[in-house]
């Protein structure tokens, strides 16, 4: 790990979150940026979106676009994730993030998948990304952090943390930056009060140990998509191979999120060659 990487790490372990510049050329990013704007217009898609008309997930692009797996597997964020994970961490799932103009609200401020423990761990459970595929400013609202409410072990933020609130930091960059962070922190997704569409592409990492499940919404790997990663990708993959969620995510009891999704978006794909 080279001094830069050192730095992030340093700075994600302090503060719950760094900012790695420039690690994809920007004309890529926006490329990538195009073809998530238009998949989120598809109709073929609707099913696999959660969120309103000015902030959107759509799950499965790892299914839909190469390019989210030179972001997934980036040598610089898959290093960071192990450090804090181990070597066997995993790709949970690739979702692009638009924000459009015209929002008065943020997202709410939360953490990232805590709300199933019983107790928050004090290790790392997840390691959060977002790429940059276009610029993230002040104006299109870049995510706001709360520096160093990772070390909270809270399952959610307290309320008299306002939208408003001097704590919140938006954290800025170039397209085909990443910003990385622990599941932990305090984070929102900030209104876009600019006239330009912000569009993020978000890859979470997980450790072996920790149940995916509780991910509502994830997509497996297509069998034939799994074919076609290169090695290093598919070790980062492991136990996601599958065409719905029940082939893949682990249950608890009689509760089931399981969809037929997979199946569905891979399907609309097909219909479109």
């Amino acid at each position: 790990m080279n001094d830069e990487l050192k730095e992030a790490v340093d700075h994600l372990k302090t503060y719950g979150y760094c900012l790695l510049k420039d690690r994809i050329p920007s004309d890529v990013a926006k490329s990538l940026a195009g073809r998530c704007l238009e998949l989120h217009d598809d109709d073929r898609y609707k099913q696999y979106i959660t969120g309103d008309d000015h902030y959107q997930t759509l799950f499965g692009i790892m299914n839909l676009d190469d390019r989210a797996w030179t972001c997934a597997s980036h040598p610089d964020t898959v290093s960071i994730a192990r450090h804090f994970l181990g070597p066997s961490c995993r790709v949970v799932e690739a979702c692009s993030k638009p924000t459009w103009p015209g929002a008065t609200a943020p997202q709410k401020l939360h953490v990232d998948s805590a709300s199933a423990f019983n107790e928050v761990p004090d290790v790392p459970w997840m390691i959060n990304t977002i790429w940059m595929l276009t610029d993230f400013t002040v104006e299109n609202g870049a995510t706001g952090v709360v520096p160093m409410s990772h070390r909270s072990r809270r399952k959610h933020p307290p309320s008299e943390i306002t939208p408003d609130s001097p704590l919140i930091k938006p954290v800025t960059g170039r397209a085909g930056s990443v910003m990385m962070w622990h599941g932990g922190l305090f984070h929102q997704a900030r209104p876009n009060t600019s006239d330009q569409i912000r569009v993020g592409l978000n890859i979470a990492y997980n450790p072996s140990w920790f149940n995916n499940w509780i991910e509502g919404g994830h997509q497996p790997i297509w069998p034939e998509t799994y074919e076609r990663m290169p090695e290093d990708l598919q070790r980062l993959c492991p136990g996601r191979l599958g065409l719905d969620r029940e082939q893949v995510y682990e249950q608890f009891g009689d509760r089931k999120r399981s969809t037929r999704g997979g199946q569905n978006l891979r399907d609309n794909e097909e219909r479109m060659t």
